[in-house]
């Protein structure tokens, strides 16, 4: 019986296989390799290493800027430090271990391709930028972030135009009409609305039935023309309601401020 001696570098025909066939199984052994049989050494193989260490050692960051203390998906990160410059890569667990938690937290604000892969040729324009990314982060304090939040808050709420509101009857005497008109003036000098409301209240009700028609035009008429002697005034908003009956009249001029409204 003929004893065929084994070489210290040789694997079996099926590990040989499964290598050229199915690469992406990482399949790797430290087994010796074995001679092929004569039926496949044509093939001419060539062996390569599929194993873990042969994989970037660097895990992609996320690019969409966002993550926050254990949030952030990477084991390095790179803190901005004093004006702006930016800090050798660090161990995420290292660096949160630095800080006091209670009071402050990192925040990754963006990614960049990391310092080790810098002198990595750029991609070509269209293609995809696959160069290992670490997040960049800042150290950020909790009291002044929060503060900063509630500040933004409040300058995305719209800002409303402050509104007088002044109420007249159908049958208001002369002296009153007069102060009543004097005071809806002061208010769009001030550039606020002006709500001008006739027959809200129950004694103007009670009377409208004296008003003839000609009457309540005309004191309308002359509500208009008091507002145009304010510059800038004008009707913003059509009349709403029946002369003699409950209407309601809207102005306004430039110049709005943020005093607030009430009624005269």
């Amino acid at each position: 019986m003929k004893v065929i001696a084994h070489s210290p570098h040789l694997i079996s025909a099926s590990e040989a296989l499964q290598r050229v066939f199915l690469p992406h199984l990482g399949l790797h052994t430290t087994r010796l390799r074995k001679p092929l049989p004569p039926q496949y050494q044509h093939l001419n193989l060539q062996y390569r290493n599929y194993g873990p260490r042969n994989r970037p050692s660097i895990p992609a960051a996320r690019d969409d800027g966002s993550g926050r203390d254990e949030g952030i998906r990477a084991p390095e990160i790179q803190i901005v430090g004093p004006n702006n410059s930016l800090q050798p890569p660090r161990s995420l667990r290292e660096s949160l271990a630095t800080i006091d938690r209670s009071t402050h937290f990192i925040m990754q604000v963006g990614v960049k391709v990391h310092p080790r892969y810098a002198d990595a040729p750029e991609p070509d324009e269209g293609q995809r930028d696959t160069r290992p990314k670490i997040p960049v982060c800042k150290m950020i304090d909790k009291q002044a972030y929060r503060q900063a939040e509630i500040a933004k808050a409040k300058s995305k709420k719209p800002t409303s135009i402050p509104t007088k509101e002044v109420e007249l009857n159908w049958t208001i005497a002369p002296h009153d009409l007069e102060h009543r008109l004097k005071k809806m003036r002061e208010f769009l000098n001030d550039g606020r609305r002006v709500e001008v409301v006739f027959g809200k209240k129950r004694r103007g009700w009670m009377q409208r039935k004296d008003v003839g028609e000609g009457k309540a035009r005309g004191l309308v008429e002359m509500i208009r023309d008091q507002a145009a002697t304010v510059e800038g005034s004008k009707e913003w908003k059509a009349a709403e309601g029946e002369e003699g009956a409950e209407l309601k009249m809207f102005f306004e001029a430039k110049g709005n401020n943020s005093k607030g409204g009430s009624k005269e």
